[in-house]
């Protein structure tokens, strides 16, 4: 079974063109316009979401994404994550916590920061259920099954993670590859 990578979005932290209007180097031009970086990875039934942006909702809806299976997040930015509190859906449609994955500390930071997704807090059940990823591990069953490598780089002053899959590498921010 072919697996498929959907890249949703693509633009920098505040997208292209940005709220004021600016286009940066870009010409104003449909073809130019970018959402904030997320993918999803589809093998049948099987779909792994990469990234929550802020225009998940939006991608979600241009792309006619119906489900997800779970979630790899690269790094605790709020580009990467503000759109974790979009997938209540997901959580009410198959009555089950959704299962997100990423390292410690973005873990850590996710659940001191937006704890309402992960603890019952007022008016909110906890709708995610935090994993750490391992340097390989494998997402879905049987023939559906993607097998993950996870690669810790430097973004910054932090760290993010790239995830390798069927001959595919998805890297969102990184500016050393060294590590």
């Amino acid at each position: 079974m072919n697996s498929k990578l959907i890249i949703l979005g693509c633009g920098s932290s505040v997208g292209v063109p940005r709220i004021d209007g600016y286009w940066g180097k870009c010409k104003n031009k449909k073809k130019n316009i970018r959402t904030r970086c997320s993918s999803i990875i589809i093998r049948g039934s099987n779909s792994i979401l990469i990234d929550t942006s802020p225009d998940i909702r939006k991608q979600f809806l241009s792309n006619k994404i119906k489900d997800i299976s779970s979630v790899l997040i690269t790094h605790k930015h709020a580009d990467q994550t503000h759109g974790l509190f979009e997938l209540r859906p997901f959580f009410w449609k198959y009555n089950k916590k959704i299962n997100i994955y990423s390292d410690s500390s973005t873990i850590k930071y996710l659940k001191n920061n937006q704890k309402y997704l992960f603890k019952k807090t007022e008016g909110y059940a906890p709708i995610l259920k935090a994993n750490i990823v391992k340097n390989k591990f494998s997402l879905g069953k049987s023939n559906e099954k993607i097998i993950i490598r996870s690669v810790l780089v430097k973004h910054g002053k932090i760290k993010s993670l790239i995830y390798v899959f069927n001959k595919t590498a998805y890297i969102s921010d990184c500016n050393d590859l060294s590590i």
